[in-house]
């Protein structure tokens, strides 16, 4: 299919495992465009597991399929071990230095404010990511930027790194930037620092937590990097989840129940309220051109955006396979406990696990389809008729 005539970005959001959902609308976004499409996403911005699909895009952009196909074929195979350590000595480890370190007792060593140790996770990256050919994928013009978000301790400004071409310039904001960068594992890995779960990482003279946690303009990366249209792929949805009534005395909430709406509220809220804002300054710009009055005088031009997001609670779905977790997580994912209402929610961002990320990527590819028209229609670059929670109020 022949794609719109200016730049359109691909903003792939956090979430952990939920991330595999993106794999499967990204296989849908490929039966869509076909095979003879050239590079549909020359601006691709990711954010904690998002940066780490959109760099394996990023890697390949001068076939998008390919991408997919190696993407796809990463989750379809992934194991918790590829992701973060399972045995009960790690765990057990990571425990007594994170009690160790809120009593004073001793000097925390690094790491130790973290659950979960995911020194697997980048040399699973270093082995399956070239990251070497994203400098080549610019010089041919298959890609014109790649950016991922992380967020520094301490300035807590959201930071984001990108890799593009040479007309791209750093930007600074109120408590965010955009910074030039050979992008690095290292990179990859800060991103994906969810705070309390994985452990800080370092860039030069800083650490860095998850790109989401200070992200309060998450379309604003794409947009300052060029991209005129917007396809976002979220891994929850708006309206959060719909908690059963059981009819009896509530219940007072679970530690997991606190962690898995922070994290929902981390991966999630910013991304919807950029979403309404866009669509409100798109409503002001077009009364402003009905009014026949001169758009250029205004420092801001009409974005399209089109949002896929899941149409399940991918918490709820998480249940049927907590059981699938290592003894030792899901004992200590039951302690903190994840397995009563939206407690679920924690559980759904930790299980990389294989049969879980497959229903994630079916869903994936089923949303993708179920709205396959309307999506051809904007990346042709027909009009589509945005409404960011149109799936939420269902």
């Amino acid at each position: 299919m022949a794609l719109a005539d200016h730049e359109t970005g691909l903003i792939l959001s956090g979430g952990g495992a939920r991330a595999a959902y993106q794999a499967g609308v990204l296989r849908g976004l490929a039966r869509i465009l076909g095979r003879d499409t050239a590079a549909p996403f020359p601006i691709i911005c990711g954010t904690s597991a998002g940066a780490i699909n959109a760099a394996t895009l990023a890697v390949h952009a001068d076939d998008f399929r390919r991408a997919v196909a190696r993407l796809l074929r990463w989750w379809r195979a992934v194991d918790i071990e590829d992701v973060y350590r399972t045995d009960l000595r790690a765990l057990s480890m990571h425990a007594v230095r994170i009690l160790g370190s809120l009593l004073g007792v001793a000097r925390a060593p690094q790491g130790a404010t973290a659950m979960l140790d995911n020194a697997p996770l980048a040399a699973t990256i270093g082995r399956e990511l070239d990251l070497s050919r994203i400098d080549r994928m610019i010089k041919q013009g298959a890609l014109r930027a790649l950016a991922v978000n992380a967020t520094s301790y301490a300035t807590g400004q959201a930071v984001t790194y990108f890799q593009g071409a040479l007309t791209v310039a750093p930007w600074h904001r109120t408590r965010r930037r955009g910074e030039r960068c050979a992008l690095t594992v290292d990179h990859l890995m800060a991103s994906a620092a969810i705070p309390f779960v994985f452990p800080a990482v370092r860039l030069r003279d800083d650490y860095y937590m998850d790109g989401s946690v200070r992200q309060i303009a998450p379309l604003s990366p794409a947009l300052h990097l060029g991209a005129r249209r917007l396809l976002v792929i979220a891994v929850g949805q708006f309206s959060g989840q719909r908690a059963g009534l059981t009819g009896g005395e509530p219940r007072y909430p679970s530690f997991a129940q606190l962690a898995g709406h922070a994290l929902s509220s981390i991966f999630l809220d910013n991304l919807g309220a950029d979403l309404e804002r866009l669509l409100q300054t798109n409503r002001v710009l077009d009364l402003v051109e009905r009014a026949d009055a001169a758009p250029a005088c205004l420092p801001a031009a009409h974005v399209d955006a089109f949002v896929i997001s899941p149409s399940q609670d991918l918490g709820e779905l998480a249940r049927a396979y907590v059981h699938r977790l290592p003894p030792a997580v899901r004992a200590m994912l039951r302690g903190f406990g994840s397995t009563r209402g939206t407690g679920a929610n924690l559980p759904s961002y930790l299980l990389f696990d294989r049969g879980f990320c497959r229903k994630l990527m079916a869903l994936g590819y089923a949303d993708t389809m179920a709205r396959r028209d309307e999506i051809a229609a904007f990346l042709a670059g027909g009009h589509v008729r945005y409404v960011p929670l149109a799936h939420a109020l269902q």
